[in-house]
């Protein structure tokens, strides 16, 4: 008798194959048979009739192992239907800590605050101490935090000695389970890093059969430069090569999603192969303080401070991003307004609003309305930048070989968002996909949408055993409704579940049931296996 069966719903099993009327069979936490099941016997069974079974949604690149401690049920992840989430990216991870360093780090990270308690030292650390889990975790490790534990937030290469000492975190890392290695080389200090010190270090990673996963160096004007040192990267460390969030930052690159993606296809021709994810809108999100130059951030929070607050110090700032701000500028936006406040701890009244009319309100340049801001949030402000044109994301998101993920931040606990407005991808990235793309547009077929969020990213992953509605798999499943499914998440009211997601099975017991959280918790922490 098997635990549970599915009945008489359209089987998308993750291939990108056109959908068939099954059933599906769920023992012991798997998939035991999928076809006609009506002559079995089962405990309990769901009536799927009209509505899409599909593999659960892995979120490839989230940023959650700063939230998960404090909100484990993590329903605006579940509620999309989203089963499985790779954690540790951009280079930020909650650990390696290390005791010299570690205030500097809790200060350069303090943006992604969820009130966690950092009683741990390393990977295996945090992950032990993690509470039960509504979803399945995969965990990299950070360039950010490794970089931090051994150097702080000095901007020089590495000594002998240095390089070793983050080798051996990534190694300990990688030992404890992590499924690689991350940079933000646009964040100090991952940013002082250069190509051969990340190869090392992804080379690491490697060894133990991990991943390379990258917040490249530039997202703007030189993005070709930028993919082409990602792939010597993976060619000198042997690391699977993946690319976060995939984007054309800045008005003067608009209409070059052709080259940018013909130029990844070219490199895979020439032996690097290189996989992608991308969320579906035209604006990112991320620390206001990363518009800053990176030259400011050195030293760390504090120091950034007394830069703010020093006349000349600030008056060089100011000039900067102002021609910062020119075509040949390294800045990513090209005007004030395109940058929305939406998450100030200190100034919670101008959430929602743009630099340029706090600046307007407030009688000043929006170079230093933006620059009070910082100051008065200790550098803690999150900002939505709306950088990204909508062709050349919907020309990135028609690709099939390219992963949808999230890069969702959320740093508040169900019941407590209070004025926060996160980038609403963290509440409606998959169902978005589902009902605008898929579904309104027909940019994408829903076979290939479900692919692009199912086997794909579990073959990048190595995941042999998830990402597809097949016996044997773990029984992580999502049941919608095609005809429904979308998001309702906005940039002014992001804090609202999709609708059109039924029914979400982790590991064989439902997260998400007639619409609802149920409490369960059967999510696992994946590790990464031997090479």
């Amino acid at each position: 008798m098997h635990d549970l069966i599915i009945t008489g719903g359209q089987v998308l099993d993750g291939t990108g194959a056109e959908p068939v009327r099954a059933d599906v069979a769920i023992d012991n936490g798997r998939i035991a048979a999928v076809g006609d099941l009506s002559a079995e016997p089962a405990r309990n069974t769901l009536d799927a009739d009209g509505r899409c079974v599909a593999p659960g949604f892995i979120d490839i690149h989230s940023h959650d192992d700063f939230n998960l401690p404090v909100n484990p049920l993590a329903p605006g992840k579940i509620r999309q239907g989203v089963t499985t989430q790779v954690t540790g990216n951009c280079g930020w991870s909650p650990a390696p800590l290390s005791s010299k360093h570690r205030q500097l780090f809790l200060d350069n990270a303090s943006f992604f605050d969820s009130g966690l308690s950092y009683d741990w030292e390393s990977i295996g650390g945090f992950l032990s101490q993690l509470p039960p889990l509504a979803l399945n975790v995969a965990q990299l490790v950070g360039h950010v935090t490794v970089r931090c534990a051994v150097m702080g937030m000095e901007d020089r290469p590495p000594a002998k000695a240095e390089l070793s000492a983050m080798k051996a975190l990534v190694a300990d890392a990688m030992a404890e389970g992590a499924f690689g290695f991350s940079t933000g080389l646009v964040y100090p200090p991952s940013a002082y890093g250069d190509t051969e010190e990340i190869a090392e270090l992804a080379g690491v990673a490697a060894g133990f059969g991990g991943g390379y996963h990258t917040h490249m160096r530039d997202e703007g004007r030189n993005i070709m430069a930028a993919v082409r040192e990602a792939a010597a990267i993976g060619k000198r460390s042997g690391a699977r090569v993946h690319i976060s969030h995939l984007k054309l930052h800045g008005r003067p690159m608009w209409g070059k999603a052709g080259e940018l993606l013909a130029l990844i296809e070219t490199l895979g021709r020439e032996g690097v192969s290189i996989h992608c994810d991308q969320y579906p809108y035209p604006a990112g999100s991320s620390g206001l303080k990363s518009l800053l130059p990176n030259w400011c951030h050195e030293g760390g929070p504090r120091a950034l401070m007394e830069r703010l607050e020093h006349p000349e110090q600030r008056d060089r700032i100011r000039a900067e991003m102002l021609e910062g701000m020119s075509e040949a500028g390294y800045m990513k936006i090209a005007q004030w307004s395109d940058v929305m406040i939406s998450d100030s701890p200190t100034r919670p009244g101008i959430n929602g609003m743009n630099l340029q009319e706090i600046g307007d309100r407030e009688n000043k340049l929006a170079a230093d309305a933006m620059l009070d801001v910082l100051l008065a949030d200790y550098a803690k402000t999150l900002a939505i930048f709306f950088t990204i044109g909508v062709q050349d994301m919907e020309q990135i998101l028609s690709h099939p070989d390219i992963s949808i993920g999230s890069d969702g931040i959320l740093t508040t606990v169900p019941g407590k968002e209070g004025a926060t407005l996160p980038h609403p991808r963290y509440y409606g990235t998959f169902p978005r996909v589902l009902g605008k793309y898929a579904r309104e547009t027909s940019l994408l077929s829903l076979p290939m949408a479900v692919r692009k969020m199912t086997a794909l990213p579990a073959a990048a992953l190595g995941l042999t055993d998830r990402g597809r509605v097949a016996a044997g798999c773990h029984a992580d499943i999502v049941v919608f409704d095609p005809a429904t499914v979308m998001d309702r998440a906005t940039y002014k009211a992001p804090h609202q579940f999709p609708v059109g997601i039924h029914e979400v099975i982790v590991n064989g017991e439902a997260v998400v049931s007639g619409g609802e959280v149920t409490g369960a918790t059967p999510g696992t922490i994946l590790r990464r296996a031997p090479k």
